[in-house]
């Protein structure tokens, strides 16, 4: 339950650094998608209720502060959620290769998705604008990605302890 409390707090959190951070380490240019790392983590290694509400969460407070296009956020997250979860019982999804190439594919995917949106909602092509940048942002994602999924993982361990022992006390 006090999982369900605190994500929405976490979630901002994580969308205020990735935000604001990221931008200012890697100068405004390509930084890292950390919120869809959280998200392919999610598919990975939780359930499904809370992944999802994870992956919802995270893409509505996207859409939020982004405003590009509403929705938009929401339907990629929850789609690469569902996508990772369904690849994680059929492969070994420890390996750091594959970690980076899932991460690069789906970072890669949510472009496209976005790319697609602009041209069916507004009728402009971003194609090329988009393209050049997030292909480094991709490969900056992806080969960050298994340092991220060591930091959730420890952080996973952590909240679950404190939560088995905030649940015992009561």
């Amino acid at each position: 339950m006090i999982y369900y409390l605190l994500l929405p707090v976490f979630s901002l959190l994580l969308l205020t650094v990735q935000i604001t951070v990221f931008d200012i380490f890697f100068l405004g240019k390509v930084a890292p998608e950390l919120s869809l790392v959280l998200v392919i983590y999610a598919g990975f290694h939780l359930g499904v209720v809370r992944g999802g509400a994870l992956s919802v969460v995270l893409g509505f407070f996207m859409d939020c502060m982004t405003g590009v296009v509403p929705g938009l956020f929401v339907l990629s997250y929850i789609l690469v959620f569902l996508i990772s979860n369904v690849v994680s019982f059929r492969v070994y999804a420890g390996g750091m290769i594959f970690i980076t190439g899932f991460t690069l594919a789906c970072v890669i995917l949510e472009k496209l998705l976005i790319i697609w949106m602009y041209k069916a909602l507004y009728g402009t092509n971003v194609l090329y604008d988009i393209l050049n940048i997030s292909f480094f942002q991709a490969v900056v994602t992806g080969v960050l990605a298994p340092a991220f999924f060591v930091l959730f993982r420890r952080l996973e361990v952590l909240l679950s302890v404190w939560e088995s022992r905030s649940s015992g006390q009561l």
